[in-house]
């Protein structure tokens, strides 16, 4: 009885009659179209704002919901003709490739020929109920009034002449209180609950422990920013990783089409706690046996000593130092090729187009358009970073990083240009694509005044080495080498193991040697690499041998000769009688 009492109010009473023509128009397009669509947030939205009848309104949804049910089929076709009519193909291409047109469904075949329909009535249903209204309140209502036994339930109230207002002040509020609600979620809540996600993810998907002290949001600015992230490695302390800022500015519109667009990446002071300082500027020091070479030698050796010490000077084989260096040049070449094939799997983890394929749901089907700005699934398209080690920072850029290059199309790009203790500058090129079409990357590096370790071998050491050195390689479809490197020794003391007093004395010349360049030609397969390592090592080394073995030749011909005449002096002198 009260709701057929409200009814009857409405009807009568409630407002003008344009308050409740709307409540059913408004109703009609809810309950033809799919309920959960954005035209009918925006519909609910209006019904709390305007002073209709709500009533009425959630009457006229029920009533023309039923109908919708039974007209789905002619929704259907109709909006399946309306689709794929070829004269309004760029309408709706360009409709659909923003981000408002994407979300609203429109190419959903039910939900557009139920709109277009109830756009087509909803004029008419306004006009229409609110000409009857007026008129059944003029003529017939004033009629029904006039019965006893309707007065004598209260179906009629006296007017209420107060003036209508158009908006609803209780629906602002509401809203308002709706909007505060999620503001309030959003600054205490949101951001924990995201970050919290984070840690548990990629500690359930991987060997790390992460934790992230703060992290923060903005829709206004379409930002995240994370700072001091811990990343543990549970297997080894050695790979543990602090980063004390992450900031992203994220394309939130593109995340309406299932894709998450990094404009900027910025990550600040990427350092490893658990390692100790390695990159610490080599300190010039001379080995003992290089010192010792400072000292003037006595000569005290016996004469066939000084013949056997200088022949095994002039038997040393430079030859095999050179071996060694190739085998070290392979094991670090070997490095490079774990580090790559680590790599090169993230820029294509999804191969297939990513193109939306056409799917069905119970309520109709989807057409789908041409998307005219085909991006991945995830695409950071400019970036920079910094790498603390001890008291040096590394710092660079990078660009166009996608999971997904055969549908981009474009190289990821690496770039850092820096300076530290170790080296005067370091200049890095980087270059990485795959598609379909080609696959192509490329390294550049030049370091300037490079500190290099000190190298130990049977019979030598190299200490106190520092070096130019230029790379350029190509690897194409993956595999295929091509590359070259050149290194120039600006200064190297190099100290042989030989005790004897003229192998020290080479070492003395050997101390700040210039003058090395040594060469590496690289080709092959990257898992059966071909390298071709040269230097003039050995003829630098022969050369100074050579010098030493000269020299120490002239200086013990003239302590023979100084020798030989003393001996004839005095037997002179015996012989004379002196």
């Amino acid at each position: 009885m009260d709701t057929i009492k409200k009814i009857w109010y409405a009807l009568n009473h409630a407002g003008k009659p344009w308050q409740i023509s709307l409540s059913l128009a408004l109703g009609m397009v809810v309950g033809f179209t799919p309920i959960i669509s954005v035209h009918n947030l925006i519909i609910f939205i209006l019904v709390l704002l305007l002073n209709i009848h709500i009533g009425i309104f959630l009457l006229a949804v029920s009533f023309f919901g039923i109908f919708g049910l039974m007209l789905d089929p002619l929704f259907a076709s109709l909006g399946t003709a309306v689709l794929t009519l070829d004269s309004l193909q760029s309408i709706f291409t360009h409709w659909y490739n923003t981000p408002f047109g994407n979300i609203s469904g429109f190419n959903n075949t039910i939900l557009m020929g139920s709109l277009i329909v109830s756009l087509l009535l909803f004029i008419i249903v306004f006009k229409v109920s609110s000409i009857l209204l007026m008129k059944y309140r003029d003529i017939i209502a004033v009629k029904i009034a006039n019965i006893p036994i309707l007065n004598k339930l209260q179906f009629f109230k006296k007017e209420d002449k107060k003036e209508i207002k158009t908006f609803r002040l209780v629906g602002i509020a509401i809203i308002a209180f709706i909007i505060g609600s999620i503001s309030i979620f959003k600054i205490l809540i949101f951001d924990e609950i995201v970050k919290s996600n984070i840690e548990i993810a990629i500690n359930k998907s991987s060997n790390k422990i992460v934790e992230i002290e703060n992290l923060s949001t903005s829709f206004l600015t379409s930002s995240v920013n994370l700072s001091n992230i811990d990343i543990q490695d549970k297997d080894d302390k050695n790979n543990n990783i602090n980063i004390k800022n992450i900031i992203l500015d994220i394309n939130l519109s593109e995340l309406i089409f299932k894709r998450v667009i990094v404009e900027n990446l910025k990550i600040e002071k990427i350092n490893f706690p658990s390692t100790t300082n390695n990159n610490v500027a080599i300190q010039k020091t001379v080995q003992p046996s290089a010192q010792s070479t400072t000292k003037s030698f006595q000569k005290k050796n016996k004469t066939k000593q000084t013949i056997d010490n200088l022949s095994s000077l002039n038997n040393m084989n430079t030859s095999d130092i050179q071996k060694g260096f190739e085998e070290d040049y392979k094991k670090e070449f070997d490095k490079f090729k774990g580090y790559y094939n680590q790599i090169k799997p993230l820029f294509n983890k999804t191969k297939e187009s990513e193109t939306e394929v056409t799917k069905n749901r119970n309520e109709g089907k989807f057409v789908y358009f041409n998307l005219n700005n085909v991006l991945p699934k995830l695409l950071i398209k400019d970036g920079t970073f910094s790498v603390e080690k001890g008291e040096d920072t590394i710092s660079g850029t990078f660009k166009d990083f996608t999971t997904n290059q055969f549908l981009y199309k474009k190289p990821f790009k690496l770039y850092i240009n820096t300076k530290t203790k170790n080296f005067k500058s370091l200049v890095i090129k980087l270059s990485l694509l795959e598609t379909k079409e080609i696959s192509l990357d490329t390294l550049a590096v030049t370091i300037k005044e490079l500190n290099i370790k000190p190298i130990t071998r049977k019979d030598i050491k190299i200490i106190n080495t520092k070096i130019d050195t230029t790379l350029d390689l190509e690897i194409k479809d993956k595999k295929h080498l091509k590359g070259y490197e050149r290194i120039d020794v600006l200064s190297s003391d190099i100290v042989f193991n030989e005790t004897n007093k003229y192998v020290k004395t080479l070492n003395k010349s050997l101390i700040s040697t210039k003058g090395i360049v040594g060469t590496v030609i690289i080709s092959g397969d990257i898992n059966n690499p071909k390298l071709q390592v040269s230097s003039n090592l050995d003829k630098v080394l022969e050369y100074k041998i050579k010098t030493v073995l000269n020299l120490e030749q002239e200086n013990i011909q003239k302590e023979l000769t100084e020798k030989v005449k003393s001996k004839v002096e005095k037997k002179l002198k015996k012989f004379l009688g002196f």
